[in-house]
């Protein structure tokens, strides 16, 4: 542990984000198509990149030189690009895959975009047939409201089940899986597969050839397996020219065998991928999956290939109480969601702005580099960064998607398209 994380620890304690509790949210600015708002801006890949900007007709006019100090219609103290989810089951009391009415998707997107997250991807669970789910989001996918489908399983491992139901999970089967990126009609982005799963380099094949990527989690695979399954996947993805990063790995740590040091297990080989630039890691930075330091550590060593996922569920923004995840009944208390009358962690309660608040106020990444994992290497793992809600480079003459924060990391404004 270096020197900043000690001093982070000592700050902040146990480093939880307080959320799930039913507090009052932030009330945010409101702003108008001519503004002009102040604070040190931040782009996608958290790089400073003036000191506020000027919006006229709601499109970006002009960057203002680092340090400005006159007026403004909205003063900050940071700004961020809209922040980037590439992995929530829902929020607000809803919850994408049990609830396909349109009123409650609207609603759990809300619930995160309020707080800055203005691109989603709305996850699905281990399910017996996920269709009525992907056809219930294809209208939000194709009006831009959520910029793509993550499906969690069902090709998992049962001894690595989690909050998954262990009745829907099964061996990939490929006639299945082409009728689902089918009905996706491109919107499904990617999908947690366990690398010892029956028949999953012929699912990564068929996922790639589709233009979504495996996400290797929930799985009980040994270090060797989860080896050679990132080293197909590259080989795969350069035969089909898939471009990018081909492959992500789902919430590292969680659902996965922990790092032995006689046998390092798939978790080393995770690392060691996105350390080369060969995948790009989840990390739920809620301090309720993992310790914050540790946190800290991936994405100190991975070179910018991890991203912030909240794997929120229905509590997120929402008082504490039983919800539904799956099929399965949650209980959230103090913060945390486990299966009813389980131990089982079972997704999460933040949403995005909490988590960069969390690690900024830690102080021991840089704040840039927080910023980094919630918009740009996100919107790389899910290939999104041209859709509806990214912001990555503060271009003139476009309608930016931006959050402006104080100088407690709460946000105070946000702005989508």
């Amino acid at each position: 542990m270096t020197a900043g994380q000690r001093r982070a620890d000592a700050v902040a304690g146990a480093g939880r984000v307080g959320v799930g509790t039913g507090e009052p949210g932030v009330a945010l600015e409101a702003i108008k198509p001519d503004a002009v708002v102040s604070g040190t801006v931040y782009d996608g890949y958290g790089r400073q990149a003036g000191g506020g900007l000027v919006l006229e007709g709601g499109v970006l006019a002009r960057v203002l030189p680092r340090g400005y100090s006159g007026e403004a219609d909205v003063s900050g103290a940071f700004i961020a690009p809209g922040l980037v989810d590439v992995h929530c089951h829902g929020g607000g009391g809803a919850s994408f895959p049990d609830d396909v009415d349109p009123r409650s998707i609207r609603k759990a997107i809300e619930a995160h975009r309020a707080s800055g997250t203005t691109a989603l991807l709305a996850s699905l669970v281990s399910m017996a047939d996920p269709l009525p789910a992907i056809r219930a989001l294809l209208p939000f996918c194709e009006s831009g409201d959520l910029a793509g489908i993550h499906m969690e399983g069902p090709y998992v491992s049962p001894h690595k089940a989690g909050a998954q139901n262990p009745a829907a999970i099964r061996g990939a089967d490929p006639e299945e899986l082409t009728s689902w990126l089918e009905e996706g009609k491109g919107f499904v982005k990617t999908m947690t597969i366990a690398p010892e799963a029956d028949h999953a380099m012929e699912a990564v094949r068929i996922l790639l050839a589709h233009g979504a990527k495996p996400s290797w989690g929930h799985t009980a695979a040994s270090g060797k397996t989860a080896a050679q399954a990132l080293e197909a996947t590259l080989r795969c993805a350069a035969e089909l020219g898939f471009e990018g990063v081909p492959q992500t790995v789902t919430h590292l740590f969680n659902a996965m065998p922990p790092i032995d040091h006689r046998e390092p297990g798939p978790v080393r080989e995770f690392l060691a991928a996105a350390r080369e630039g060969g995948a790009i890691v989840e990390t739920i930075g809620d301090g309720v999956h993992l310790a914050p330091a540790l946190v800290e550590d991936v994405h100190g060593w991975v070179r910018g290939n991890a991203a912030f996922v909240t794997d929120a569920m229905a509590a997120a923004g929402m008082p504490e109480g039983r919800y539904a995840l799956g099929g399965l009944d949650v209980d959230v208390r103090e913060g945390a969601a486990r299966l009813a009358g389980k131990q089982t962690i079972a997704g999460g309660c933040s949403r995005l702005s909490d988590q960069l608040a969390l690690f900024a106020r830690r102080g021991a990444l840089p704040f840039g580099q927080i910023v980094r994992a919630c918009v740009a290497a996100p919107a790389k793992a899910a290939s999104i960064e041209g859709a509806k809600g990214v912001t990555l480079d503060f271009e003139l003459g476009k309608r930016p998607n931006f959050v402006v924060f104080d100088r407690s990391f709460s946000p105070v404004c946000v702005v989508r398209e």
